[in-house]
């Protein structure tokens, strides 16, 4: 039997609880793209700051737009955090947030974002990004739902 990280059986991991994914052991280790896709994500601030201060613009880094600011200083991180932390929603976060760059690409003319983006889309879908962060389960998060709503008839 193959065994993770901290030698746990790949089978005999622990289901994850909440917001985070428990047992980090249970594969081998995060791929090497998906470093790659969080430390890019975890970067983003430093870079868009570099390139304002160098007052130029690398794909959409170095944008004057609010809107860019905002999304570069304070979304691309927290999706890098989700990435993480190997959050239960990470890989949605992402999917929505390599979307926008996509359509950021569209609005600015800049091929290399919307490749990137896209090629980073991509690579969420080949199998060991997959099994590293699996898809939101829709029966569990129905089931979440149901104990808040009934917990909070229970509490009044």
């Amino acid at each position: 039997m193959e065994t993770g990280q901290g030698g746990i059986a790949a089978g005999n991991a622990p289901a994850p609880t909440s917001g985070s994914v428990a047992g980090g052991g249970r594969e081998a280790g995060r791929p090497f793209i998906l470093w790659i896709v969080t430390l890019a994500l975890l970067a983003s601030p430093l870079i868009h700051g570099v390139a304002l201060l160098l007052h130029t613009r690398w794909l959409n880094f170095g944008s004057v737009r609010p809107w860019d600011g905002f999304v570069y200083f304070l979304i691309a991180p927290i999706v890098g955090v989700l990435m993480l932390r190997r959050h239960e929603r990470a890989r949605f976060s992402v999917y929505v947030f390599l979307s926008c760059e996509i359509l950021r690409a569209i609005r600015i003319h800049s091929a290399g974002l919307g490749v990137l983006a896209v090629g980073f889309l991509v690579v969420l879908q080949l199998p060991a990004s997959r099994r590293f962060h699996p898809s939101v389960d829709p029966h569990k998060v129905l089931a979440r739902l149901r104990l808040r709503r009934t917990g909070k008839r229970g509490a009044a």
